[in-house]
């Protein structure tokens, strides 16, 4: 389990979970909003301090916030 946080600066502020090119292997497991998990739907728009757990077999952790950030 990886987590990654959103920020103001992050490229995937304002995308949306299906726009986000994740590394093979990679599914998103839950976003975290406000403190409460939230379903990780596609059209789902990431925004500043949402926190992506992510789960990977195939990727590092680098790689990943690669993608995010």
């Amino acid at each position: 389990m990886i987590e990654t946080a959103i920020i103001d600066r992050s490229r995937a502020a304002g995308q949306a979970l299906s726009d986000i090119p994740l590394p093979a292997g990679t599914i998103v497991a839950t976003v975290v909003r406000d403190g409460q998990p939230t379903a990780p739907a596609p059209e789902l728009l990431l925004q500043p301090g949402d926190e992506v757990l992510l789960v990977s077999h195939e990727a590092s952790e680098r790689e990943i916030h690669a993608a995010f950030q």
